[in-house]
């Protein structure tokens, strides 16, 4: 019952079409007008094709991403004794870390503190040489702590804060895209002063989504440069709004920070409205992974 009815409207359609085409022959205005229509019809096609693959492509995008990080979770314990020793080509090469940027605020995002700075793009500091691929530019330092363990070890020595900076090569895909510094900090009974330009302005952004701009200092007091002995490995980085892909190089030098300092980290509030006390993720297996010891 159905066919006849579908052949019934398609016949008509067929035939108010002629007419149409007819009528567009004889008049330009017409011809125009239909012209128009078809074309319109023909991006909106268009359109909604590229969105549904873009949709497509995302969804394999995502889930490809998705296996990616279940491969190389982060942190681990780097293991000292059964690292790889690698010879670097070139020494580290650091790049404006030492320029005073045009403004730094810091955030609370409820899971972290996040530094971010405000600068020229000819002044953005940036890391290269080594066995890096391209040149990094900084991103954003975030800050993982507690009183019992922070995020990476070494050797099975835990730390109680550490510092993680986040640089991007837009060249890049995979991941070699995302490159992240690691500072690790022991607790001490002296506090430490560049650090200090973060602590004493925390009482400011206790509240998620609270920010504020800090005094201008220069990048290279915090994310002092360091050169041929410290580790890498490949896993994630998360700021708690995000989670990516990175190389990680870890610092050999231990800073220190005192009780005072690392108790500002935990008065901060998180989402759930509770105090901060640690923000670490737990440690995770090593896996097939190597890890570098970059002489």
């Amino acid at each position: 019952m159905l066919l006849p009815i579908i052949d019934f409207v398609w016949l008509k359609f067929i035939r108010a079409f002629a007419v149409v085409m007819q009528l567009a022959e004889d008049s330009r205005l017409i011809m125009m007008l239909v012209s128009c229509t078809m074309a319109v019809a023909f991006i909106l096609n268009v359109h909604s094709g590229r969105t549904i693959l873009r949709d497509v492509v995302n969804t394999v995008a995502n889930s490809r991403l998705k296996s990616k990080l279940e491969r190389q979770p982060s942190p681990i314990d780097i293991p000292r004794n059964s690292v790889i020793k690698r010879q670097l080509r070139l020494p580290l090469k650091w790049t404006h870390y030492e320029d005073l940027p045009m403004a730094t605020v810091l955030e609370n995002n409820g899971s972290t503190v996040i530094m971010r700075i405000y600068t020229a793009i000819n002044f953005m500091p940036q890391l290269s040489g080594a066995e890096l691929h391209g040149r990094y530019h900084f991103v954003e330092a975030i800050f993982k702590w507690g009183s019992l363990k922070s995020e990476h070890s070494i050797g099975q020595q835990q730390f109680c804060l550490e510092m993680q900076a986040l640089h991007r090569c837009n060249q890049l895909k995979g991941n070699l895209e995302y490159l992240t510094l690691s500072y690790l900090f022991a607790l001490s009974a002296v506090k430490n002063e560049p650090l200090k330009q973060i602590c004493d302005q925390l009482r400011w952004i206790l509240r998620p989504g609270s920010s504020i701009e800090l005094p201008p200092f220069h990048l290279e007091s915090l994310l002092q440069p360091f050169g041929a002995g410290h580790y890498s490995y490949h896993g994630t980085y998360d700021n708690g709004d995000v989670v990516l892909p990175t190389t990680w190089l870890i610092n050999p030098n231990i800073s220190t920070v005192s009780s005072r300092q690392l108790a500002q980290f935990e008065a901060v509030y998180g989402k759930d409205g509770s105090r901060n006390c640690s923000n670490g993720r737990q440690e995770q297996p090593l896996g097939r992974r190597n890890v570098y010891l970059n002489l």
